[in-house]
């Protein structure tokens, strides 16, 4: 085989390589702008509310509340509990970007997941709760310490030895509704520090939320007593901080 054909194949074998690399997230570093289904298919996985009111994580059931559509990722529920989107990430001090658009009555969620240390088992860290009218900060909290009898008995009950914290601070808001807003949210310690539209709107001290992340959730809900609610996320970015936090 000589250098001309050699050269001819690599022209023809590089864009798929590009390519294949671009679908291969690295959990510590990675972004995500919805244009590619089958990578969205691979790299997140989906739970949510199906309409007769059951829940489902199976692949064929996704399309009920998360989907593509025209390059952007479009979540639903039909019930007061969010319908939830994770993505593995790595990494302990940590920023996200995104944009995010809320349709009426809906609340969307973003926040993260890994081995909370006072608990047996990874839980929610810390994240946030978005309305157009408000912002709050999810936390976790442990109900009896780590090894005492109390947990041990909830343990093998097959319980929980926890407590979600769904307003653990609230901020106002005076969002857009049907309009994309830019969305930051940096994790350094237990600290999560929030921005909308390079606004900054909350700032809380979590209790565990300087744990390793294993996950990136995002989730939509209902603000109120709707039969649905729909919100919108593109263009993500995650990212871990590396520069010095200023004074």
């Amino acid at each position: 085989m000589n250098i001309k054909t050699l050269c001819f194949l690599a022209l023809l074998i590089s864009p798929c390589l590009s390519a294949f690399a671009a679908d291969k997230h690295d959990p510590a570093h990675w972004t995500e702008d919805f244009t590619n289904e089958d990578a969205f298919y691979t790299n997140w996985g989906a739970y949510g509310w199906l309409p007769d009111g059951t829940v489902s994580g199976k692949k064929e059931d996704r399309v009920n509340w998360w989907r593509i559509v025209d390059g952007a990722l479009r979540g639903e529920t039909h019930k007061l509990h969010p319908s939830g989107l994770t993505h593995v990430v790595s990494g302990r001090d940590v920023r996200m970007k995104c944009r995010f658009k809320l349709g009426e009555g809906a609340m969307v969620s973003a926040g993260y997941n890994g081995p909370n240390p006072l608990l047996e088992r990874n839980f929610h860290l810390a994240g946030v709760h978005i309305t157009a009218e408000q912002i709050r900060a999810y936390d976790e909290d442990v109900l009896h310490p780590k090894g005492s009898p109390e947990a041990e008995a909830l343990k093998k009950e097959g319980k929980m030895n926890r407590k979600f914290i769904g307003s653990a601070k609230a901020e106002k808001l005076a969002l857009t509704v049907n309009a994309w807003h830019d969305l930051k949210i940096e994790m350094r310690g237990k600290e999560i520090t929030v921005w909308i539209d390079a606004k900054q709107v909350l700032n809380y001290k979590t209790l565990s939320g300087d744990a390793p992340k294993t996950s990136l959730q995002f989730a939509v809900g209902n603000a109120s007593k709707n039969e649905m609610a729909v919100g919108w996320y593109d263009d993500v970015v995650f990212e871990p901080i590396t520069e010095e936090k200023k004074p």
